[in-house]
């Protein structure tokens, strides 16, 4: 009698847990969805793109067609990259429900390649307002220099979040227009920072990229002594501020740490 509640019992058992797998297997995953297709502008997909969706940081790949989906996503808003070696990367920003799936479509434009020949002018400076001056720089400057995989990479979304981790700096975040905005305050001469796009200093026509991912590089000198030839006249200059000291008074003969933002490669 004894042994047949044991058997019994243990029958119930398996029953119960092959009742529970079941249930678990017919259960939909939990989260929302991305999915889409990546491909180059002529049409033709890409396969083995790289996908991510910040800021929670998913990743994926395309198949053989082109296709990628990113599973298991709470609801909000995302950037999502998409990025492959010879193309330059794309990010479309996406809102997504609870629970909900979102379609997107990536078309990568060709990029030209880009040689890293050491291209110096007459007195031996680098391009001042070239993108090839960029690679000649990052031969043996003093700066961090991002290309725009570094940028991917780093899942940086705002400008600020490119001097996360950078010497001589800190990051603040303060409330903005558009929501707690992450603000790069240098750390070394005159506690500032000015800043240059394509090499040139920031105006009402050349205005500060206001994503990460609409910079194509970005060299970043935290000193300023280490600020190469072609830009120190920019160290000193107190009209191209990008950020000042968080307390006290901007003096106007400062030193700065220098950014510069690549917008175009051409």
């Amino acid at each position: 009698m004894r042994l047949t509640r044991l058997v019994f019992t243990g029958a119930l058992c398996v029953l119960h847990a092959l009742i529970h797998v079941q249930a678990q297997a017919q259960t939909p995953t939990e989260g929302g969805t991305i999915g889409g297709v990546v491909t180059d502008d002529a049409g033709r997909p890409i396969a083995g793109a790289s996908l991510a969706a910040f800021p929670d940081a998913v990743r994926g790949r395309t198949d053989s067609a082109g296709h990628f989906t990113l599973t298991r996503l709470g609801p909000g808003f995302y950037h999502v990259r998409a990025r492959h070696i010879g193309y330059a990367p794309l990010e479309i920003t996406a809102d997504l429900a609870r629970n909900g799936h979102v379609d997107l479509k990536f078309e990568l434009k060709t990029r030209p390649p880009l040689l890293d020949t050491v291209v110096t002018q007459a007195n031996g400076t680098c391009p001042a307002t070239s993108f090839f001056g960029f690679y000649c720089r990052r031969q043996s400057g003093k700066g961090v220099y991002l290309t725009d995989d570094d940028i991917a990479d780093n899942g940086a979304i705002e400008v600020g979040d490119l001097f996360g981790g950078v010497s001589g700096f800190k990051v603040d975040t303060m409330p903005g227009e558009f929501g707690q905005q992450h603000i790069p305050r240098a750390t070394h001469g005159g506690r500032c920072l000015n800043a240059l796009v394509n090499g040139r200093p920031i105006a009402s026509t050349n205005q500060l990229p206001r994503f990460a991912t609409d910079a194509v590089a970005v060299e970043i000198y935290a000193v300023p002594g280490d600020v190469p030839p072609e830009y120190q006249r920019y160290v000193g200059q107190p009209g191209i501020r990008q950020t000042n000291a968080a307390v006290g008074r901007d003096s106007p003969n400062a030193r700065c740490a220098l950014a510069v933002y690549w917008t175009s490669s051409s």
